[in-house]
């Protein structure tokens, strides 16, 4: 068995430009991969594609993943995948995309021939925007639809604060919110912390606002919203101020789920081999 880690992400800044032909919207997003992880468990043996996993298989993208990587391979082999899940769904983290990145790497290690990075990339932008930038992970320039990734050195940030609402963004429905409040989308580059969908996630979900302003006063060096929600985030250079500050936040918002992660230089992490 192969065991990994599938990290999440936070989109340090977020800016979204006008709609393209495909329907998609130009972006310009800072995204930092960071220890917030599903596990996802391979087996190889039996017959046939396995996945056991919260989603219907139609909805599921680490079920498309490695469908799509074993009809590249042209692979007969039986593979079950496992995955536990740990980063949150509808709180602007990845982790769906993370998953189908992770099984896109791991299988293609496990099963030869090994694709060329071109490749798998390219199998990965077919399953979603975001799969793309968990195939490596760290810290990430990523514009157009996803696709245009530009891999940058570090930041300064050791630890990010996370406040995780008891609230389900719906992405789609936030995007088009925005379409409604800029329809011409913007165009200069974001600062860190910002995040042109937190308008119109605010606008849509106003019982997010107590919890951005509880993030904002976390004392972070900068903070904002990941993706189009939930999670607000602070960005602390020192871990031990954003522990201390998660503690304070653990009392006083207890229906929030509060985490303290360190940035990660991959997005997707082998654990053991049994």
């Amino acid at each position: 068995m192969i065991s990994a880690r599938a990290y999440a992400k936070l989109n340090l800044s977020l800016r979204v430009g006008p709609r393209r032909p495909d329907g998609f919207h130009e972006l310009d997003s800072i995204v930092q991969t960071i220890e917030l992880a599903d596990r996802i468990s391979f087996v190889q043996g039996g017959t046939g594609l396995r996945v056991e996993s919260p989603f219907p298989p139609r909805e599921d993208l680490v079920y498309r993943a490695a469908q799509a990587i074993l009809a590249e391979k042209r692979a007969k082999v039986g593979v079950r995948i496992t995955v536990e899940k740990n980063i949150p769904t509808g709180a602007g983290l990845g982790g769906g995309s993370s998953d189908a990145a992770c099984v896109l790497v791991l299988l293609d290690r496990l099963i030869p021939p090994r694709l060329r990075s071109d490749r798998l990339a390219e199998l990965a932008a077919a399953i979603g925007a975001d799969v793309p930038l968990f195939l490596r992970g760290g810290r990430v320039r990523m514009q157009g639809k996803g696709e245009r990734l530009t891999f940058i050195p570090p930041g300064a940030e050791g630890a990010f604060l996370l406040v995780i609402p008891p609230i389900h963004c719906d992405t789609a429905a936030v995007y088009r919110r925005y379409d409604e409040i800029h329809p011409g989308g913007k165009d200069s580059p974001p600062r860190l912390g910002e995040n042109d969908l937190e308008e119109a996630a605010l606008s849509l979900y106003p019982d997010l606002v107590p919890y951005r302003a509880a993030t904002a006063s976390a004392g972070g060096d900068y903070w904002g919203m990941s993706g189009s929600g939930a999670t607000f985030f602070a960005a602390f250079a020192d871990p031990d101020r954003a522990r201390a500050a998660g503690e304070y936040l653990r009392h006083t918002l207890p229906e929030a789920r509060i985490e303290v992660c360190a940035p990660t230089e991959v997005g997707c992490k082998e654990q053991e081999v049994g």
